[in-house]
């Protein structure tokens, strides 16, 4: 049996991380949440998931854990929270040493907003936000506290899916909804956007593999970018065939630039994991989620 502890358990990733490995046959998973309950009573019953409260950490015994995924870490960009945030990093990795083995999800912020091609893990890092500053600083907590064992720092693409609604898809979905158009810029920002089913995948699928073979840093993500007359033009498609609802989109000119794509070769080289996810059917699932079905 494979122990697998995951913090942020009832987060967007880290749920959808839990949807997947309740799953998977032989596996046991230590949930640390702050409100399990609260936050996902659909997995309290399974009896794979061990709820940890979140004060529990620093007596936790992780020496029985053989992957360690480190999901949890504020969005807020508030400084304090930042701060309070990067020290539940360095409890966790401070005790998570003693696994097996951990997994860091950090973030494709910690690059260039304003590059040209994909970001490799090779290009130097361009922290322009707090939360960029967190995500690589959670980086070398990791690399420091668990040298002594196998590790990897995840940088994430922007990930999108239902439930997530302060996302430009979710927001687009609605307000098409709502008002029956839809105004975006027409400018040279292009989003890299990643399912979160896709993004539990690619996580898991260094489970397939020795952790002895990881790299220190994986890319997450797609070289496929979306402008937001793409996603606009997209979330009218589908209510329209999903809800017979005709969308109208204007565009406004505006010069902002931005890109938040990602080259994910070396997880596909090691893991043979490629995203699969359109975003057609990100929008989809979010629509019905949106209307209940």
């Amino acid at each position: 049996m494979k122990t697998i502890a995951i913090t942020g358990a009832g987060g967007f990733l880290g749920s959808a991380l839990l949807k997947q490995l309740v799953t998977r046959q032989d596996v046991r998973i230590y949930a640390f949440t702050f409100d399990f309950e609260r936050e996902r009573p659909d997995f309290i019953k399974n009896e794979a998931v061990i709820p940890v409260d979140n004060s529990e950490v620093d007596t936790f015994d992780f020496s029985g854990v053989d992957v360690v995924i480190h999901c949890a870490f504020p969005r807020n960009a508030a400084s304090s929270i930042i701060a309070d945030g990067l020290d539940f990093v360095a409890r966790v990795l401070k005790r998570a040493a003693a696994a097996g083995a951990v997994i860091n999800i950090s973030s494709q912020s910690v690059y260039d907003p304003n590059r040209i091609a994909p970001a490799a893990e090779t290009d130097k890092c361009f922290l322009d936000s707090k939360y960029a500053v967190g995500k690589y600083a959670s980086e070398l907590l990791n690399n420091t506290l668990c040298a002594g064992i196998p590790h990897t720092n995840i940088r994430m693409a922007s990930l999108i899916g239902p439930g997530f609604d302060q996302r430009v898809t979710n927001k687009l979905v609605n307000i098409a909804l709502e008002t029956g158009s839809l105004t975006v810029n027409d400018d040279a920002q292009y989003f890299g956007y990643l399912d979160i089913e896709d993004a539990a995948r690619g996580i898991l699928s260094l489970l397939d593999i020795p952790a002895q073979s990881w790299k220190t840093v994986y890319n997450l993500g797609s070289a496929r970018t979306y402008t937001l007359k793409t996603i606009a033009e997209t979330v009218a498609d589908v209510i329209g065939r999903e809800c017979g609802k005709k969308i109208e989109i204007q565009l406004k000119p505006a010069d902002a630039v931005l890109n938040s794509s990602l080259d994910a070769d070396r997880l596909k080289t090691d893991t043979g994991f490629v995203s699969s996810v359109s975003l057609e059917e990100s929008i989809t699932r979010i629509l019905a989620a949106k209307l209940g079905k």
